[in-house]
């Protein structure tokens, strides 16, 4: 065979007809020849490929097809042929079936493959390259990841720096992850931040995988330079690593991606998340809805649907993030919950703060300690009437001010809650959020937080206490007062009364009358102080 050709012996002879690859024939030409000439079935294959990388599929497939009837096998080792024959023209079918946006032409794509992959297991069940190919079409059908694992595993086993092998197990790893490298842009109060993999303690493990995915992706790129998977794979790499450069080298490699195959979802979906993070909003869209509409893949619809529900999410334009974030939710799987955090925010706008838990619930059974989550859960179910969920917000916001004691809301929140249960506890959460104000944030403490001090040093007796604060706190709502003097107006009323129920207590009635007359001047309806002057009478 020379360089450029190859032979085929003719029957019963010592002479060979060779073709050469630039001038090959039609398909149903050579496919007469190979039957005239009871060609032996790697010739077939060889022939096969070579119209396949010259763009010739359909004379690939008719080559294959008709090599699996009549190929010769009468030679040694003829079995790991005939099974390379039915795995070659199987990953072809899956190839189509990835890119096929018609379901029952999908499904017929995929019945074929199915059947090629079963008759190659009857042949050689635990070949290395058989097993690569059936881990990879569990993957396109997405509801058989453990047994890819297990196939990508049982390979490595085999041959520990199998290229195929590791890539696969990367590109598993991210299917399971849903590629979850796009962070919410802060929205209403919070930004989540959920674990994109392992914590901390997984760091070394964490770093020699990527090591290992960055060679088995640059061989990959190697074998085929226009692997569009590779080429995302390293460039998800890249941006991770978050500096300007290496998203700088991300970014190039999603756009020869791009050049490559412009309608490929996985593509579009990345590029769509790197122009949310330049605030390129119309792209965002224009690119995620290419990519939900290039795809039946409902993950990667999941993913094109929460690139759009963010993008109007931080527009405000949230009736068209709650369709598309509720959408995300629908095609996403239970690993993939940033849906559910952006459509819980929709529903705190609206007001709808039992499906608001509902949808964060879900993010915290993917995510357990997740700081965010526990905070808006703690903050939502500390206004319930349902005890029960007031002892989970209480649970769910010690442990936020354990993670981030620094957290000056989460503590106030805290102090809501304990002041029917621990008025010491209240007390020390108010505490710790005054000094977090004063000291850390340098601002001053809210008059409102100050009326909650005096009114629990009130109930433990500290009247000494109690009457500094109420002062202090009609002292903060006077000086904020020209920034909102209704709101503040009301801040004082609650702690003038607060403060002539304290003058009663210390027997100070005089001053209890003055303050009880003074709130009914402007607030006549003010029912308990009248109740409260009839008391004192």
């Amino acid at each position: 065979m020379s360089r450029g050709s190859i032979e085929i012996p003719l029957r019963d002879t010592d002479e060979v007809i060779e073709l050469d690859f630039d001038q090959l024939p039609e398909g149903d030409e050579v496919i007469s020849i190979l039957k005239q000439e009871h060609t032996q079935l790697h010739i077939w294959i060889a022939l096969a490929l070579e119209y396949y990388k010259q763009g010739k599929t359909e004379d690939f497939v008719k080559l294959l097809e008709a090599a699996r009837i009549d190929g010769n096998l009468d030679y040694r080792d003829h079995e790991k042929d005939q099974m390379t024959c039915l795995d070659t023209l199987a990953a072809y079918y899956v190839q189509q079936a990835r890119k096929e946006k018609n379901k029952d032409a999908k499904k017929e794509l995929i019945t074929q493959a199915t059947l090629l992959y079963t008759m190659a297991d009857k042949i050689i069940m635990y070949d290395q390259n058989h097993l690569l190919g059936r881990a990879c079409f569990c993957l396109l059908e997405g509801d058989k990841m453990d047994q890819a694992d297990a196939q990508f595993h049982f390979v490595l086993n085999q041959s520990t720096n199998n290229i195929p092998a590791l890539l696969g197990l990367h590109l598993l790893q991210q299917k399971r992850l849903q590629r979850s490298a796009g962070v919410l842009q802060k929205g209403f109060t919070y930004e989540p931040r959920l674990p994109s993999g392992g914590e901390a303690g997984d760091g070394p493990l964490f770093c020699q995988a990527q090591q290992k995915a960055r060679l088995a992706f640059g061989r990959a790129l190697e074998l085929n330079s226009k692997c569009v998977g590779a080429l995302v794979g390293l460039a998800v790499l890249e941006l991770n690593n978050k500096e300007a450069d290496s998203i700088k080298n991300g970014v190039q490699l999603l756009s020869r991606a791009y050049t490559i195959d412009p309608s490929n979802p996985m593509v579009l979906n990345h590029l769509a998340n790197h122009f949310f993070f330049k605030k390129d909003y119309s792209k965002v869209q224009h690119l995620a809805l290419h990519a939900f509409h290039n795809t039946e893949v409902e993950a990667m619809q999941a993913e094109s649907c929460y690139q759009l529900a963010r993008s109007f999410h931080v527009q405000e334009d949230y009736d068209q993030a709650f369709q598309y974030y509720y959408q995300a939710t629908q095609f996403a799987s239970s690993t993939f919950v940033l849906p559910f955090f952006g459509l819980g925010q929709m529903y705190v706008y609206r007001r709808d703060k039992e499906n608001a838990a509902q949808c964060f619930e879900k993010v915290l059974k993917a995510y357990p300690n997740n700081y965010e989550t526990m905070k808006i859960l703690g903050s939502l179910y500390a206004a319930s009437d349902d005890q029960e969920k007031r002892d989970i917000a209480k649970g769910h916001l010690k442990k936020v001010t354990e993670q981030y004691p620094d957290d000056v809301e989460a503590w106030i929140e805290l102090a809501q809650i304990l002041e029917q249960t621990d008025i010491q506890g209240a007390l020390s959460a108010y505490g710790t959020a005054t000094r977090i104000l004063q000291e850390k944030v340098q601002a001053d403490v809210p008059p409102e937080i100050l009326n909650n001090l005096g009114a629990l040093h009130f109930r433990l007796g500290n009247l000494g206490e109690a009457k500094k604060y109420f002062l202090a706190s009609l002292d903060r709502a006077k000086a904020e007062g020209e920034h909102d003097e209704h709101y503040y107006n009301a801040i004082s009323v609650t702690t003038s009364y607060n403060l002539a129920r304290l003058y009663e207590a210390m027997c100070e009635f005089h001053e209890a009358e003055k303050l009880y007359k003074n709130i009914l001047r402007e607030h006549p309806n003010y029912v308990d102080c009248y109740l409260r002057l009839g008391a004192m009478a």
